[in-house]
């Protein structure tokens, strides 16, 4: 046995001596990739020490306990298992350490402490083992060692929880927020990444090197980019990651952590596109949009200020599953409450069926959100039967009036929400006599300020909102839709359209910018002989005209009888072989691992497309690729075409690409190079990556990814 402990003890020193070692070069340490995994067992491994410390701690408190001699052996033996696996951990943390997902100051306290409490470790072991008579002083440290476990176990926590995790509960708390004296943001979003994100994310642990608990760093991103573009949600890394499969490596949030709701991902998806921002409260939102309804309906739950108790009974969880449809959620509107809120999405998909299948808990609705889904007045006697109504959202539904006086038999009813719809003051009048009603909102629609000023004086207890949210501003309509997508056949022609009557929508092909004045005005499909740019806006008197829309319209040209790769492309990306450049079928954005994708990293893109003997006259190649900035896909730097008609290629075009500034929006482009009419057999295209990324991307100095789907001649 005393063998035994020799050895351990020699194999402790050894490690100890190792970690502190390394710890002084940790800046100059490459690991290799089997050390990489070893220190990933760190979080596993750190309950041993722990818990067996503790045991130590207990049993000197129970000594009296035991017999001396058997005492001694017991402690010591607990002591060479703490040493050694202490020794064990402290190593394996210093290899997880070098992953750089943490902040300096923090992993500098947890690794200071942790190198520590190892030596300390050993120390006790070769003093208690001493002929050394103060039995208290030996005990002593073993308590000095369980203090320090407590600072180390602090300091861990920050790192893989948050700032002051432990001791969390026992600070003063915040002054309590609210729309008054905070932001939308802080009262909406931030708590969502609080509660999913920020764990990871914060300024003792950033995985990614991203740092998303303070605004200014949350915008500039991580190692791989951006975090979100404003905007553009769909673009947007942190959205992206949201919908990978939980499979994928990058799915966020981590397989095994809480995951996000739909509603929250909607919520962030929303305040992305709205534009992002850190600071404006709700009152200063001067449009009803959908990122307002979704913040006020999580500041409205989280600014609950008590759980009402309602005496009707739950519905069972299954028959709630039943109901939760893509456009419809049903959920309580607090843990464990028999009361539900339900929320309408997407009008297009909406049926007054949906609406009417509620009535199968009728009595435990107490929130119905319908804001802008085609509801009419002949819809709302569906509501006759909901007795615990309180909160019922029309905005924006295609209301006149007459259909108010249904909702007379909701007689909990306390708030209702008409704005956006052509209801009127004398429309509204049945539905004020209802008992508990104290809310109507009744911005943007027919009723004057004299007539809610009139409506104030005769129901002094309803709180009637004609401002809030009110703007005269126009509008921006929508963009055009291309109806066509794909590749174009000769006899095909561009086909735009807009679903509201009455726009004018003007286009170019020729690269430059349509407004409200310039551009070709669409009055017929629009015919084209090669592969264009499309750029499309729709305008209308009295609105703002639509956002720019963009595609690259592509038209089929002449066929080769054989294609080859000249060079392989990246293993993950080999779509079908060199057949996808001329099967016809235009890739999507987004959709890079489809084989409709070849992707180069690490080579140029060279294939030759043989057109045989009776090879036709050409003088134009277009090569279509993936701008996908966001994820390193970048446009290429040149295009080169080569013609061989007796064994030997001649350069016959060059076409170069200035190299971009700034991001780009997602899209799938095109560059073009021309020649002298020629009747080649074969044609060699050669097109050159982005070597190194620029410095103002996230993953500066990195090589980029080109991405081509079809290459097409005319």
């Amino acid at each position: 046995m005393k063998r035994l402990i020799d050895i351990s003890k020699s194999i402790t020193l050894f490690l100890l001596s190792l970690t502190t070692f390394l710890f002084a070069f940790t800046d100059r340490i490459v690991l290799p990739v089997w050390l990489q995994v070893a220190g990933k067992l760190h979080p596993l491994i750190l309950h041993l020490p722990i818990g067996i410390i503790v045991l130590i701690l207990i049993l000197v408190l129970l000594r009296s306990q035991f017999e001396s001699e058997q005492f001694k052996k017991l402690i010591t033996y607990s002591l060479l298992i703490t040493t050694l696996t202490s020794a064990i951990t402290v190593f394996f943390g210093l290899l997880l350490s070098l992953d750089g997902e943490y902040g300096f100051d923090a992993l500098q306290r947890h690794k200071v402490s942790g190198l520590i409490i190892g030596w300390l470790s050993y120390i006790s072991l070769i003093f208690y083992q001493s002929s050394f008579k103060q039995k208290a002083l030996k005990y002593g440290i073993i308590s000095v060692l369980f203090v320090l476990l407590i600072f180390v176990g602090h300091t861990g926590a920050e790192l893989t929880h948050g700032e002051n995790f432990v001791f969390s509960p026992l600070q003063v708390s915040e002054p309590t927020l609210n729309p008054e004296n905070a932001s939308v943001y802080q009262l909406a979003v931030m708590p969502i990444l609080e509660k999913k994100c920020f764990t990871c994310h914060n300024e003792s642990k950033t995985k990614g090197k991203l740092l998303m608990t303070v605004a200014d760093k949350f915008k500039k991103g991580g190692e791989s980019g951006l975090a979100f573009i404003t905007g553009n949600p769909d673009s947007s890394r942190m959205i992206q990651y949201i919908h990978l499969p939980f499979t994928d490596d990058n799915h966020m949030p981590p397989a095994g952590k809480t995951q996000l709701t739909e509603f929250e991902i909607s919520l962030l998806e929303a305040w992305i596109k709205s534009g992002a921002d850190f600071t404006k409260k709700l009152g200063e939102f001067s449009l009803p949009d959908t990122f307002v309804t979704l913040a006020n309906q999580a500041i409205k739950s989280k600014l609950q200020p008590e759980k009402v108790e309602y005496n009707f009974e739950s519905v069972s969880a299954a028959t709630i599953k039943n109901l939760n449809t893509p456009f419809r959620t049903i959920f309580p509107i607090y843990a464990k409450s028999p009361a539900l809120e339900v929320n309408f999405f997407v009008s297009d998909y909406f049926k007054i069926e949906a609406l009417k299948e509620l009535t199968e808990i009728n009595k435990q609705i107490v929130t119905v959100n319908l804001s802008k889904m085609p509801i009419t007045d002949e819809d709302l006697k569906v509501f006759s039967s909901f007795e615990n109504l309180e909160v019922l959202n029309l905005n924006f539904t295609k209301l006149t009036g007459p259909g108010i006086a249904n909702l007379k038999s909701c007689k909990n009813l306390k708030s209702v929400s008409l704005a956006g719809t052509k209801i009127t003051s004398e429309s509204l009048l049945p539905l004020l006599t209802l008992p508990s009603l104290n809310s109507v909102y009744i911005w943007n629609t027919n009723i004057t300020d004299m007539q809610k000023t009139d409506l104030e004086k005769k129901y002094p207890k309803i709180n009637f909102l004609l401002t809030q949210f009110k703007d005269e501003n126009m509008v921006a309509i929508s963009r055009p839709n291309l109806i066509n997508e794909g590749i174009l056949q000769k006899e095909d022609k561009i086909e735009l359209k807009h679903n509201m009557p009455g726009v004018t929508i003007r286009y170019t092909i020729d690269g430059t910018q349509p407004d409200s004045v310039t551009g070709l005005i669409y009055q017929q499909p629009i015919a084209i002989d090669e592969s264009v740019k499309l750029k499309a806006i729709a305008c209308k008197s009295g609105w703002y005209c639509s956002p720019l829309f963009e595609s690259s319209v592509y038209l089929a040209g002449v066929k080769p009888e054989q294609v080859k790769l000249l060079k392989p492309t990246h293993k993950k990306y080999p779509g079908t072989g060199a057949i996808s450049l001329i099967d016809g079928v235009k890739g999507y954005i987004e959709e890079f691992k489809s084989p409709d994708w070849l992707g180069f990293i690490d080579t140029s893109f060279e294939a030759s497309f043989d057109f045989g003997k009776n090879a036709t006259a050409l003088n134009k190649v277009v090569v279509s690729y993936g701008d996908y900035m966001n994820q390193g896909i970048f446009p290429p730097t040149e295009l080169q075409i080569w013609g061989n008609k007796q064994g030997n290629f001649k350069l016959l075009a060059t076409q170069k690409i200035a190299a971009p500034k700034a991001y780009n929006p997602l899209n799938v482009s095109f560059i073009t190079a021309s020649w002298e009419k020629s009747n080649y057999s074969t044609y060699k295209v050669i097109v050159k990556p982005n070597g190194k990324l620029p410095q103002w991307h996230g993953a500066k100095g990195q090589k980029g990814w080109f991405f081509v789907d079809e290459v097409l001649f005319y």
